[in-house]
């Protein structure tokens, strides 16, 4: 049986995540680790798939912000970090699940200056997944100063309706999705007029740690890159044992439900498949 590493969780940071909807933790990933994202992005970038967008392009001055959803086979290198890294087993005990489903890798490369914030969202309202036990772990391969960190709505995570829905796509990042029939909160101005009226988490990072979050969780990102700095991160998206695969009124973005459907798994479903690798909170690869 494969075998992923095991990084043994505090019932500190456990406790945390469920209260505060976060939690950072510092030195996980070696060098080795980041050295097969690193080789992960590279290659993403070389051959991006059919979801890939440019959230921002800017010709004159140079600003580009690429965004990628792959599944764990398309990219050999986030194959290895999924199945074989600590985060598995990582989000398994977070989650109080006995097991984690490796559902999906995010890429995100901001290039140097990059100025356009990531609008305030929660991930899991677009996912085609809904449950308790759901959660991305976050992680940079270059430095996080001060100022330029991913910001956290302190408790966002069990707030009894879901936050309206930004646009993400080629072009179109912002504003708020009209749909019909569903009940969100209108976003507030977190950084603005209603500041006071919320906790901000945010954490300066360096490679190998890691930033784990609730897929309720409302964040954004401050997006003020400093002149010459870029920014590359990685999010991996895990599923324990109380979800279910659903479909969305606004639908799902990323819309993985013709590719579970090739696996075999329907609306309704735990799923656990080819597509979706599971870990358990030891560190075997099911």
């Amino acid at each position: 049986m494969a075998r992923a590493e095991r990084f043994p969780v505090s019932q500190t940071d456990i406790d945390a995540f469920w209260r505060d909807g976060a939690v950072m933790i510092k030195g996980v990933l070696s060098d080795a680790w980041l050295d097969v994202l690193a080789q992960g992005v590279a290659t993403n970038m070389e051959q991006p798939t059919k979801r890939t967008v440019d959230w921002v392009n800017n010709k004159e001055t140079g600003e580009r912000l690429f965004h990628d959803q792959l599944t764990v086979q398309q990219n050999a290198h986030f194959e290895r970090y999924m199945t074989g890294s600590p985060l598995g087993s990582i989000a398994a005990q977070v989650m109080g699940s006995p097991t984690a489903l490796a559902f999906y890798v995010t890429t995100f490369v901001r290039s140097p200056g990059t100025k356009s914030r990531t609008p305030w969202h929660q991930d899991q309202t677009y996912w085609c997944a809904e449950g308790r036990q759901a959660l991305s772990i976050w992680t940079a391969l270059d430095s996080v100063a001060p100022g330029t960190e991913l910001e956290l709505v302190r408790g966002s995570h069990l707030w009894e309706r879901p936050l309206a829905q930004p646009h993400f796509g080629d072009g179109q990042l912002g504003g708020v999705m009209e749909v019909d029939g569903v009940e969100y909160i209108p976003i507030p101005d977190f950084n603005g007029a209603d500041a006071g009226k919320y906790e901000m988490m945010r954490w300066p990072m360096e490679p190998g740690d890691i930033l784990i979050f609730h897929g309720m969780t409302v964040h954004g990102g401050s997006g003020a890159l400093p002149e010459g700095v870029q920014r590359r991160s990685i999010s991996a998206q895990f599923l324990g044992e109380d979800v279910r695969v659903t479909d969305r009124p606004s639908g799902c973005n990323p819309d993985w439900l013709p590719e579970l459907a090739e696996n075999g798994i329907g609306l309704g479903d735990y799923p656990a498949c080819a597509m979706c690798p599971t870990i358990t909170s030891e560190g075997a690869v099911l």
